[in-house]
């Protein structure tokens, strides 16, 4: 059986890199990529398969549709693509500017749209379980407070989940979400070690504790594997229990 062909946007840390490194573990051949040079990433992935770099910055139309390009050079073809870039602002409402919704909705959105049209583009006559997957967050259905860009990307990234589903199924495309609940990272390091914050948030999850990059990993390369062929249009949201829990009326809860 060939092995899957995988380009994951966003991976050489992180979320995107726990994904890259499940599908390369599980015995894909990957394309990872960054805005910028990253040997270490590449040379760590290599180690478990075949693994090729792309630099491109995916808030633009053009550099999306040029890594979905290279990568499709590169391995002869592309059965999954999972969109992960992505930026978060937040800052006080009254502080927003325009350049801050530009660059959130650019990366997070408009670099998730693009690139899924050019993959379309380009698998659509040999699609045979092609998939892509679109990195979300709980952001995408519960608000937080002074994150109104932040929150207002990941909301459109669940409706471009739904309307791709719908969208592409007559061409055998499947589209599916993730959607990660707090998540250390070395994009979230800094805040969780302020203060008591990481103790107040492990409070709040069901499951007692702050998520592992790990964890995300495992659901995108299920999503794309033949076990998940009648899934399309939905958000697995991988959180310790966030999203299920409702407001408690006991004080000592």
């Amino acid at each position: 059986m060939a092995r899957p062909r995988v380009c994951v946007t966003g991976s050489t840390e992180g979320i995107g890199f726990a994904i890259a490194k499940a599908f390369a573990v599980s015995g894909a051949r990957i394309v990872i990529n960054s805005h910028e040079e990253n040997i270490s990433a590449l040379a760590e992935l290599s180690k478990h398969s075949e693994c090729h770099f792309v630099q491109a910055d995916l808030s633009t139309e053009g550099g999306a549709k040029h890594l979905i390009e290279q990568a499709y050079e590169k391995l002869g073809g592309l059965d999954t693509l999972v969109n992960n870039a992505g930026t978060f602002t937040d800052v006080d409402f009254g502080d927003l500017r325009e350049e801050m919704f530009d660059r959130a909705f650019d990366l997070n959105v408009k670099g998730y749209l693009f690139a899924a049209q050019r993959f379309a583009e380009m698998v659509s006559n040999e699609a045979n379980g092609a998939s892509v997957i679109c990195v979300g967050s709980t952001n995408s259905l519960m608000a937080e407070k002074n994150s109104v860009i932040y929150d207002s990307t990941k909301g459109a990234i669940l409706m471009m989940v739904r309307s791709l589903a719908v969208t592409l199924a007559d061409r055998g495309i499947r589209v599916n979400g993730i959607g990660p609940g707090i998540v250390e990272t070395p994009l979230t390091k800094s805040g969780l070690d302020l203060g008591e914050t990481r103790a107040v948030l492990r409070g709040q999850i069901p499951l007692g504790r702050i998520g592992d990059a790990r964890d995300i990993g495992g659901a995108a390369v299920f999503l794309a594997s033949p076990e998940a062929s009648y899934i399309t249009g939905q958000m697995l949201y991988i959180d310790g229990g966030i999203v299920a829990r409702q407001m408690s009326w006991d004080p000592t809860n």
